[in-house]
This record gives structure tokens, sequence and C-alpha cells, in this order.
């Protein structure tokens, strides 16, 4: 029921909007630096689509899933604060005509400020979250310890970098949508060991109790995002835009915190690590060297750049996440 509701929704109410966009001229403006193509291709397509991803999880959320649930209520509250910073980001491209929107260190700062409070609660939850541990699934899976303050930065980062790590992928028709289904998908399977405890010790993972509805949240992400995904494949009719894959990025990065399974989650998040890379690569080696590593970044501009069509790179990418989410969850197994 929480596919299908958040699927229905996510799947009417986009199409609703993009007629309602169309109708009024109201499109996502096309960086003027970036591959020639997109000049062409992109620059009449509506963008802020994220909006029906939050809208139908939340709604099914409220329907179907436990909002009483402390970790449901701090999840949801995740996505809803970052896609509202990513909302605020769109409207001032649009209404303004700008490419680049909020000012990066603001949003940054109010990730950190949300993500500080989120923290707390965690805390509060389940005392388990303040220890400090990062657990690492290899051999006799060993664990390392950090003082509060460093492990907070740890937290930050984790949640901080998939989130604008998602954001920096989300550039081509369907790129982001997939990697990110394959990841909830082995979050539930995360989800499910850790808050079970015949599993947590037979898996010797930490044990988070209650955390088990986070499996439905997880469901209806999914969906959404597969109504989504009907409109965004190759050619696009809408684009996500900031307020989505900010608010999917937050999901990925606080769901990984919650099991404790942050080592596995860097795994499966390979494709969107490298995307990210790629960006602070090539800003660090201009600013330092006066050269770029990198024809035009994020990567996935680098290999159009080389001359690969839109599709070839997103079928590559969507079999990286593939083998990458394959090769975490055997390690996690193991």
């Amino acid at each position: 029921m929480c596919l299908i509701s958040s699927y229905i929704i996510g799947f009417f109410s986009i199409k609703k909007y993009i007629q309602l966009m169309n109708s009024k001229n109201l499109f996502q403006p096309i960086r003027n630096d970036g591959p020639e193509s997109h000049l062409k291709t992109k620059k009449r397509t509506p963008t802020m689509g994220g909006i029906f991803i939050i809208l139908a999880t939340l709604v099914t959320t409220f329907l179907f899933i436990d909002i009483f649930n402390r970790y449901i209520l701090i999840v949801s509250l995740i996505m809803l604060c970052f896609a509202i910073i990513g909302l605020v980001d769109d409207l001032m491209k649009v209404l303004f005509k700008n490419s680049k929107g909020f000012r990066g260190s603001y949003k940054i700062i109010i990730q950190f400020f949300v993500i500080g409070l989120a923290f707390l609660s965690l805390i509060l939850i389940d005392p388990i979250h303040g220890l400090g541990e990062i657990f690492f699934p290899l051999g006799n899976h060993f664990s390392i310890t950090l003082i509060l303050p460093l492990y907070i930065i740890f937290v930050t980062m984790v949640i901080v970098g998939t989130s604008n790590a998602v954001n920096l992928t989300d550039g081509l028709d369907g790129l982001v949508s997939f990697p990110a289904i394959i990841n909830l998908l082995c979050l539930i399977l995360l989800i499910h060991a850790s808050s079970t405890p015949d599993l947590a010790n037979e898996f010797n993972v930490p044990l988070v109790l209650y955390s088990g509805e986070l499996i439905f949240f997880c469901i209806a992400l999914i969906g959404a995002i597969l109504a989504f995904l009907t409109f965004n494949l190759r050619p696009a009719k809408i684009f996500m835009g900031d307020v989505g894959s900010l608010g999917i990025g937050s999901v990925l990065g606080i769901i990984a915190i919650i099991v404790k399974q942050e080592f596995i989650f860097f795994i499966l998040s390979i494709v969107f690590v490298c995307e990210a890379l790629s960006v602070i690569i090539q800003v660090g080696s201009y600013k330092l060297t006066k050269k770029r590593v990198f024809l035009m970044a994020p990567l996935h501009h680098h290999f159009e750049k080389k001359g690969f069509s839109e599709q070839k790179v997103v079928n590559c990418f969507w079999f990286a996440s593939i083998i990458f989410a394959i090769l975490g969850l055997a390690i996690f197994l193991y």
C-alpha cells in the first residue's frame, strides 16, 4: 500500500504540474557553461518535480506509517527541511531566471543547524547514537570510537555530503532516480537486519530498536521516485530540482546514520561519491594550479564532453550503482 499510494499520488500530481508549468511558461534555467546539447534539448523543461516526491512520501507516511515512531518523525523532518532549502534555491532560479540560485554557503549553514538538532534527538531516542562508534563489517566486525564532537562532525558530513552529492548527480535525465532506488532497497535490508535482534546478533551489527518502521518509509519514497522517473526518462518532461535531490539525499544519509552502517553506505553510494569528488577535485585543482582535471564537472558532464551520449552515460552510472550495491551487500553479509 505504501508503494502503490505514493506512486499514484506522485504520478497524478506530477502530471498536472507539468501541464500547469507548460501553460505558464515556467522552465528550468540551463547553465550557460554546461554541455552545448543541454541548451537545446533541456531549455523548455519544468523543474521542481521533487516537490511531489516529497509530498507523495509524506502523505503516504501519514496514511500508512506510524507517525509517532520517533525515527519516522526525525527522517520526515530532515527530508522536509532539506527539501525546503532546495525549494528556495529552485524558486530563486525560476523567478529570477538565474541558474545559480541560493548561495551555497547559506545552504550549508542551515543544513548543519538542522542536522545538529536531529542528532540531539537521536541521542534522546537511543544512547547508542551518542557513543561515537563507527562500525566496519570487515573480518571480525570491528569499530572505532570518536569523541562526541568529532562524531557530530562525522554525522554532519555524512548527511550534508550525501544530500549535496545527490544534488550534484542530478544533471541528466533519469540519472539520480535509479541509483537512489537501489540505495533505498539496500537500506531496507540494512534496516531489517539492524532492527531485528536475531539478525543483528547473527550479522554482528548494532541493534537499533524501533527503527524497523523506516522500511515502510523507504518503500513510500521508492514509489514516489518511480512516479517521478515515469516522466523523467529521456527525453525528460520534468526535472527534479534541488527540492527533490536534497530531500532524497538527506534521507539516505540520515538512515545510514540511524542504522550505524555508514561504511556499507559509502560503498553503496560510490556513484554519488564520485560525482561529488569530481567537483571537489576540479575546483581545488583550478584554484591551486589554474588547470582542470576534468573537461567538465560533475563527472557525468566530463563523459558527455568526451563524446558519450547522454543515454550511454546514464546507463553506465545505473550499471555502476548495481555493481556497488551488490559489493556493499556482499561485504555486509560476509
